[in-house]
């Protein structure tokens, strides 16, 4: 009962104070017409004592105190909510277009933001009222302009995280509008911090509001203001202090309600770990010397079950490997281990043990103390794992620090963690920021962070997926390495059996938030008894052989052509004169290491990265190297399919909306009813139903949405998909299904085919062309088949050893107790 009284007074403290700022606000904007007296009316002496006519005295008019105070809580409430509404128009229009276009526009909104909020509120107050004129007039457009340029930051700092989701990228790259883009796309993901956001800014325009009145820029006598109040009143206060007290007692019930519920209605289950969970009833004895013990675990969404009686125990010096396809509850199972859960979940039964000490229902401060003691986490993407300001020494020494280990062992601790993760301890590495190194680097100094305080337990969520294989197979090895010298328990989770097999002791196998099967991995390779695995083993298989699929059925005509392509990330090269030809209905892969500059040629092939020098031709055509530069038609026929499935979609659009947006900019000429229609089309075109239409992308698993993406892409009638690693996210099951309908759709429709991946399997699939791509440059290029077959340079023939194998299956007998 103790742990749920936090929540139930943070609960009763908001509708306490939700209750008394809506009583107040009514209060103020139906207060004039329950006044008992007109606000100017003089009914005694100035301020005369209360009275059968006056309950609460007179005010320095000799009017009633009780129904000017009624009437003058309208203005304050009024002005402050159509000053903010005006702030947030002005604000958010200006934040969202900077961060949009960037470059001089960017550079004059913030010029302009720090300017005004270098000048002291008080003084921009009277500035503006100066010159606009008393009035409320002049007090709202003077709070206006008081609190927009704050809220340009917000706006500007939330927008440029929205605009790096994947769906906004395609919008821009067909060529929506700046302000369909704005709308459509970003402002969606904007209302919720927009929301958080209003209720501070409302106390601060009522505040400001009630300044300008008391400094009587506002209301003007006689009118009845609460401001003004205070400000005609004061030389009375001795003689009769309710004409102050009380529209002072207003103003600050106002403010003071209002900061209340915001306090209250923050993020305030900072852990949304906590939901209803069955008292822990496992013993010493159950958990035995496992480091993790998870027993019947299950957690739901909205009354669905995204685990459902999951168990696992990972003793000391063992690597558990957590496959199955995608959204199927293995990250909600690591995040588990450390009683914390995504926004939305709750555990409904079940236990979770770490270090024999119980993770549910921990309060927030032991539970941090537990994880800093016993365990440590390695997230999924190198590319935002590590602090961007922080230098390699700084990034490993805070786990450090926070485990309390002094500052003198602390140097040292730092050099033996890099070392066991094989990367450089010198001094200039120590220096380096995030931004200089490799993709593989940036995982290892993950990696490195995770094993400095030397942690029980070592949770690795998809650590190879944003990797290529040579760098993925090198992390591999090294978690071997740290396994055979006594290394910490180990949850390894993956979507792909063939990049853990050779690492893990024992396999959990899931499928719909169920463990459909678990054991040794030489069990499972032998005789996998579910279906699930059996299809991660059979997809595994079918990519470790290097042998490509034949020479691809298409055209002598190029379509595309690019000649000498060089392009710069700021005083940085990325592309350094590269050449290729993609005939009508070929295919090309672009393979390399991570960091060689494969998502920079899509990138400047979509118009993306228009800082690129060269010459591109689309059917014989020049193309602009922006977007902006080309013409609509250009834009149709190139057409982009991202790489992150969970993030091409917008989350606040239905299929059928999604899929129709493109028949929209690129078919005018078709009406709603037309779009519906042939939107459905192309969702049976990739394999899709019509009922999927109806759905939103959160209940789409990630092969069903990379589809949702290729059929936005198909409405377009394109003649060129760019794909970028359409398939790095995916299962391996899903990522043969998803590379056969690419295949499908370019033999049938006669699509050309340019797929950008860090996976070689890939073009071992799809056949056609292949481009190796290292430090921005072209090692080799020509038929998949004969680069696969008899590569040339270094490069291919690392990329195709690092194609992971499963070990050959040696005979499994089942031990009997």
């Amino acid at each position: 009962m103790t742990r749920r009284l936090p929540k139930l007074s943070r609960r009763a403290g908001a509708v306490a104070s939700g209750t008394v700022l809506t009583v107040v606000v009514l209060l103020a904007l139906i207060g004039p017409w329950l006044a008992p007296h007109a606000p100017g009316a003089v009914l005694d002496t100035p301020y005369a004592p209360a009275g059968r006519d006056a309950p609460l005295g007179t005010d320095h008019l000799g009017s009633d105190v009780l129904s000017r105070f009624l009437a003058g809580g309208r203005s304050l409430v009024l002005l402050a909510l159509g000053a903010l509404a005006v702030a947030y128009a002005v604000g958010a229009a200006l934040g969202m277009l900077a961060a949009l276009r960037g470059a001089a526009v960017d550079t004059v909104v913030l010029r302009l933001v720090d300017v005004l909020l270098s000048l002291p509120s008080f003084l921009l107050l009277s500035v503006v009222v100066v010159a606009v004129g008393r009035g409320t007039g002049g007090v709202a457009a003077a709070t206006a302009v008081v609190l927009f340029p704050e809220i340009v930051r917000v706006v500007r700092a939330a927008t440029l995280q929205a605009l790096q989701h994947d769906y906004v990228e395609t919008a821009v790259a067909r060529g929506e509008s700046t302000c369909h883009v704005l709308v459509r796309e970003v402002l969606p993901n904007l209302v919720p911090v927009l929301a958080a956001d209003a209720g501070v800014r409302f106390v601060g325009a009522a505040f400001t509001v009630a300044t300008a009145a008391f400094l009587g820029y506002g209301a003007q006598p006689p009118a009845a203001d609460w401001g003004l109040a205070i400000l005609e009143n004061r030389d009375g206060l001795a003689l009769q202090p309710l004409a102050v007290v009380v529209p002072a007692a207003g103003i600050l019930v106002l403010l003071l309600s209002a900061n209340l519920l915001i306090d209250a209605l923050a993020p305030a289950v900072r852990n949304p770990r906590r939901g209803r969970s069955t008292p822990d009833t496992a013993s010493d004895a159950e958990v035995g010397d496992a480091v993790l013990h998870i027993r019947d675990l299950t957690v739901e969404a909205d009354g669905v079950r995204v685990l459902d009686g999951v168990g696992l125990e990972v003793p000391r010096g063992r690597v558990v490997a957590v496959v199955g396809p995608s959204g199927s509850g293995k990250t909600t199972l690591a995040l588990a281990a450390f009683g914390e859960l995504r926004p939305g979940l709750a555990v409904v039964s079940g236990t979770v043990r770490l270090a024999g000490q119980s993770v549910l229902g921990l309060r927030p401060r032991p539970l941090r103390r537990l994880r800093v003691r016993h365990a440590a986490y390695v997230p999924q993407d190198p590319r935002t794992s590590l602090a961007p300001t922080l230098r390699v020494a700084d990034h490993v020494g805070e786990f450090l620090r926070a485990r309390g280990v002094s500052r003198a062992q602390r140097y040292e601790r730092i050099r033996m963690a890099l070392r066991a993760a094989q990367l450089p301890d010198d001094d200039d590495f120590l220096r380096r920021r995030p931004h200089q190194l490799s993709g593989g680097q940036r995982q290892r100094v993950a990696l490195a962070a995770a094993l400095a305080h030397r942690p029980d337990l070592l949770v690795l969520d998809e650590p190879t997926s944003a990797l290529d294989p040579v760098t993925a197979a090198a992390f591999l090895a090294d978690l071997a390495r740290i396994r055979e010298n006594g290394g910490p328990a180990v949850v390894l989770i993956a979507h792909d059996l063939a990049h853990v097999a050779a690492v893990a002791d024992d396999v959990v196998v899931l499928d719909q938030g169920r463990m459909v099967e678990r054991g040794p991995v030489a069990q499972l390779l032998a005789r996998p008894t579910s279906e699930t695995a059996r299809r991660l083993v059979v997809a595994a298989r079918a990519a470790e052989t290097p042998r490509a699929a034949g020479a691809q059925d298409s055209g002598d005509t190029v379509l595309l052509s690019v000649r000498g392509m060089s392009a710069r990330r700021g005083a940085q090269g990325v592309l350094d004169a590269v050449d290729l030809d993609l005939p009508a209905a070929g295919c090309l892969s672009v393979v390399g290491p991570s960091g060689g500059g494969k998502t920079t040629l899509l990138r400047c092939l979509a118009g993306l990265h228009s800082g690129w020098t060269g010459e591109l031709r689309l059917g014989g055509r020049q193309l602009a190297p922006g977007v902006r530069g080309r013409t609509r038609d250009d834009l149709r026929r190139l057409q982009l399919v991202p790489q992150d499935p969970y993030d091409s979609l917008n989350p606040h659009h239905t299929v059928e909306r999604i899929v129709a947006r493109p028949l929209h900019l690129f078919r005018p000429d078709l009406d709603a009813d037309a779009r519906r229609a042939e939107a459905h089309r192309l969702l049976e075109r990739v394999g899709l139903d019509v009922s999927h239409g109806r759905l939103w992308p959160r209940q789409l698993s990630g092969g069903q949405r990379q589809r949702v993406a290729l059929a936005r892409a198909l409405a377009a009638e394109p003649q060129v998909l760019l794909c970028d690693e359409a398939t790095s996210a995916l299962d391996a099951p899903t990522a043969a299904t998803v590379l056969a309908l690419l295949d499908e759709l370019r033999r049938e429709l006669g699509l050309a085919l340019v797929v950008v991946t860090h996976d070689m399997t890939v073009p071992v699939r799809l056949g056609g062309d292949l481009l190796v791509l290292a430090d921005g440059r072209i090692r080799e290029s020509g038929s998949a088949e004969r680069l696969v077959a008899a590569p040339s340079d270094p490069v291919t023939s690392r990329l195709l050893a690092a194609i992971p194998k499963l070990p050959t299956p040696a005979p499994y007998e089942r031990t009997r107790p």
